[in-house]
């Protein structure tokens, strides 16, 4: 049976109203995705298949979204070998078993018969996990987002706008943007200028020194809170820059930091270990080692797309470079 429909566009949004449609029929929109697919979405979806982690499912349980599947890993020695949603685990205790949430396959490997079988009315796909796009939009309206070339909150309210929930992001954004005048206030209070804090955000790994300019939360609130970068780092266009052990010297400042990821990849020991074996002596060279000035944040809560994730970086900095005296670096 074919239903008639009556469209009602809006010049704002874009919203269509299904009319003469079966109960469950849908009010949609047309949303712009990543890579410029003009899809039609619903205005609130019901049953949203999420197919990265700390991007996308985090931030969508976060907001109280309704999610219905979500990729997952497998980490050896966690959640007892059952695969863990990597951010909304870390940061929520969100996990398959304790949730509404399905397991669709591994983040690399998305099951789409399994995607299929639970009917979803839209589909959160990475702009770098694309390439089978054409499968996904047969079985649902389907959204790329861009991560990397998107700034985090800039990422974050694309999301919240694709499933409807910008309501529930705006007051998570309120909060966090209280407690950052909170933070801010103290800073001016104590006399403090962030200008004039230069703080970097590396890391090794392997043969490779890695600097980054945008890093998810940890660069976030670094600019959030007004402090400075290296000019190696501030010159950039892109989002990182690799970099050579004899480029050192380009990347010190008053503060180093950098991620770690005990269970996945490495713990403190072995992130510093990593650090030795390509740049002997990198913990006298630099200033912030030095004079313990060296910041390591927990990687998986640092990378899920959270205001929480914002809000537990923004302690960490408040504690470990404005609340404490520190040795200034001096050029």
């Amino acid at each position: 049976m074919k239903f008639l429909c009556l469209f009602a566009l809006t010049a704002a949004v874009g919203i269509s109203v299904v009319a003469l449609a079966p109960a469950q029929a849908q009010e949609t929109r047309i949303f712009v995705d990543g890579l410029g697919h003009e899809v039609e979405i619903p205005v609130k979806p019901k049953r949203i298949v999420s197919l990265r982690g700390e991007q996308f499912t985090a931030p969508l349980v976060e907001m109280g979204a309704p999610i219905v599947a979500s990729v997952g890993d497998v980490v050896e020695g966690v959640n007892d070998g059952r695969p863990v949603i990597r951010g909304a685990y870390e940061l929520f205790h969100t996990t398959f078993e304790n949730s509404d949430i399905a397991f669709v396959g591994t983040t690399h490997q998305p099951d789409v018969e399994a995607i299929a079988a639970l009917k979803p009315d839209l589909i959160l796909v990475p702009d770098f996990a694309a390439e089978n796009y054409s499968r996904y939009s047969v079985v649902a309206p389907t959204v790329v987002i861009k991560i990397w070339s998107n700034p985090a909150r800039e990422r974050y309210r694309r999301i919240a706008d694709a499933t409807g929930m910008l309501d529930a992001f705006e007051r998570l954004a309120n909060l966090y943007d209280f407690r950052l005048g909170e933070a801010r206030h103290l800073i001016e209070e104590e006399g403090i200028d962030a200008q004039d804090i230069v703080v970097a955000v590396a890391e090794v790994n392997g043969k490779r020194l890695r600097v980054f300019k945008h890093y998810d939360a940890m660069t976030a609130v670094l600019s959030d809170l007004g402090f400075s970068r290296p000019e190696v780092v501030d010159g950039l266009n892109g989002e990182r820059l690799d970099l050579s052990p004899e480029q050192l010297q380009s990347i010190d400042g008053d503060f180093l930091v950098s991620s770690y990821s005990e269970r996945r990849f490495s713990g403190p020991s072995e992130l510093r270990a990593n650090w030795d074996n390509l740049i002997p002596g990198w913990d006298a060279f630099l200033h912030a080692p030095r004079h313990n000035q060296h910041i390591l944040i927990p990687r998986e809560i640092m990378r899920a797309l959270s205001f929480r994730a914002l809000e537990e970086v923004l302690a960490i900095y408040m504690s470990n470079i404005v609340t404490r005296k520190f040795v200034p670096f001096e050029d």
